[in-house]
């Protein structure tokens, strides 16, 4: 099974001399114009030391690090523009709080020296940033990153493949950090990792005076970040709390553990990133409320008009039964040289019938290209481009 996470399919270029692995993933993505992140797992592993970066800080951060690609590492001076920055968001208001956060947040990260020994980084993610005050579609942000944390990319040999259009929809700042970590160690063997309750206050970055209590930690931290990862990663996230024997046995550590989804609910997580942020809280939680409209009143007994019999499948525009090589039906064709990200029009066409079941025989005409459309990125989202 395949995961936002996989790293199988991505060839690295042996001739990108003194790159480490996270760079040259970061080569990959940018070449194939995947929707990922290359994130160094020196990173992913991270703690705060003074601070702790809001969730548009960590998003904003991930899009410089996609932007820089493999050149993460050098001595440049790299530009974004700032609606690449803002996403969804119209104004421009956000973007210099959040640039002021990656200059003066101090995270530590586990490194070694130039002798190759184990040590300790203690920095701020940037050492510069310099913002265009104009505020037309064209005003970008110049940023470096600092000296420390390029040393670190570059040398990063195992790194987190971050979706992006995960990332994006995710709102809490904590439920960014977890789902980092599940993207690290999803492929590996082992997929659970343990930490002390301190220890995940720091690496998650939880301000210093808050969630005093676990009970708080449990409830605002670990449940709210399940909840969000499921409903929209390719994994989900379970945590066992280890108690200690003292007095009220308080939790002294928690375990995480990372599974992959299966390809049903993978599809379903992407058909929930395509659906409108509003409302995601409320499918979460199963509240949805349905509103059906009242049907309109019957005319005059004598002004009805006698009931048209449905069309016959031969003179509505339903899904093509046979191979899609052979399909005369031009707007499906173009949905899938579209958003069909280069896969086998057959090898789509049978996991859309095989999603969609008997509903098929009911859906025609536009109803059928959007939903055909909708399947597309979704599947794509899913499996990357072929």
């Amino acid at each position: 099974m395949e995961v936002d996470s996989a790293t199988e399919e991505l060839q690295l270029q042996e001739d990108l001399e003194g790159l480490g692995r996270t760079l040259r993933v970061a080569d990959v993505i940018r070449r194939r114009d995947l929707e990922f992140v290359s994130k160094p797992g020196e990173l992913v592993e991270s703690e705060f030391e003074t601070g702790s970066l809001s969730a548009a800080a960590r998003k904003a951060f991930a899009l410089m690090l996609r932007k820089a690609g493999p050149d993460a590492g050098s001595d440049k001076t790299f530009t974004i523009t700032k609606k690449e920055l803002r996403g969804s968001h119209k104004g421009n208001e956000r973007i210099q709080p959040v640039m002021d956060e990656l200059l003066r947040v101090i995270v530590r990260i586990r490194t070694t020296t130039r002798k190759g020994k184990p040590a300790i980084m203690s920095q701020s993610l940037l050492a510069s940033c310099v913002e265009e005050v104009s505020e037309d579609g064209l005003s970008v942000v110049e940023f470096e990153f600092s000296e420390n944390f390029k040393r670190v990319i570059q040398r990063s040999d195992y790194y987190a493949r971050v979706n992006l259009g995960v990332m994006l929809a995710l709102q809490s700042r904590y439920s960014l950090t977890i789902y980092d970590l599940g993207c690290l160690i999803i492929n590996r063997q082992n997929r659970t990792v343990r930490m002390s309750v301190e220890e995940l206050r720091r690496r998650i970055g939880v301000p210093e005076g808050s969630l005093k209590n676990f009970a708080e930690l449990r409830r605002e931290v670990l449940a709210k970040s399940k909840a969000e990862i499921d409903q929209l990663a390719d994994f989900t996230v379970e945590w066992e709390e280890i108690r200690g024997s003292g007095r009220g046995r308080p939790v002294q550590s928690v375990k995480m553990t990372f599974m992959p989804k299966d390809s049903s609910a993978q599809e379903e997580a992407a058909r929930e990133l395509d659906r409108p942020k509003v409302g995601r809280r409320a499918r979460r939680e199963g509240t949805t409320e349905t509103l059906e409209a009242l049907a309109p009143p019957l005319p005059p007994a004598k002004s009805r008009e006698p009931r048209k019999a449905p069309l016959p499948r031969a003179n509505r525009q339903l899904f093509p039964e046979g191979s899609l090589h052979f399909c005369g039906d031009n707007r499906l064709l173009a949905i899938l040289g579209d958003f069909g990200g280069g896969w086998d029009k057959d090898l789509v066409a049978q996991a859309y019938r095989e999603q969609m079941g008997a509903r098929l025989e009911k859906l025609a005409g536009e109803a059928l290209y959007k939903s055909f459309e909708g399947f597309c990125r979704g599947f794509v989202r899913v499996r990357g481009k072929a």
